[in-house]
């Protein structure tokens, strides 16, 4: 059997006073479907470290990690008509200096 066909236990409720999208609620409504997909992706996104945390999972983490990354990335390239890269969107731009170079291998 797959990892993916396992049954998987009910992911828990998120505790009533801290809904994962509790922000929102107090924002005005979204303008466009894309910006309030992005907000829930913020949202949604925000406890992803304190999880990383208390679970050991590298490789479903990465594999499902560059996916996002991927559509993230593929929306900006939308957004720029194609000239768009993933260094816009870092906080801190890659520069030649920060930049693995193409033979180093990645970091596990």
């Amino acid at each position: 059997m797959f990892w993916f066909n396992k049954p998987q236990p009910a992911p828990a409720p998120a505790p009533i006073n801290q809904p994962a999208c509790a922000q929102l609620t107090a924002m005005p409504r979204p303008r466009t479907p894309l910006i309030a997909e992005m907000l829930a992706l913020y949202c949604h996104t925000r406890p992803i470290g304190a999880l990383a945390g208390q679970e050991q999972s590298a490789e479903d983490y990465r594999m499902i990690a560059r996916s996002v990354i991927h559509h993230i990335v593929e929306g900006w390239q939308q957004q720029t008509d194609g000239r768009g890269t993933v260094d816009d969107l870092l906080l801190i731009p890659r520069t030649s200096h920060t930049a693995p170079h193409p033979a180093s291998p990645v970091p596990h």
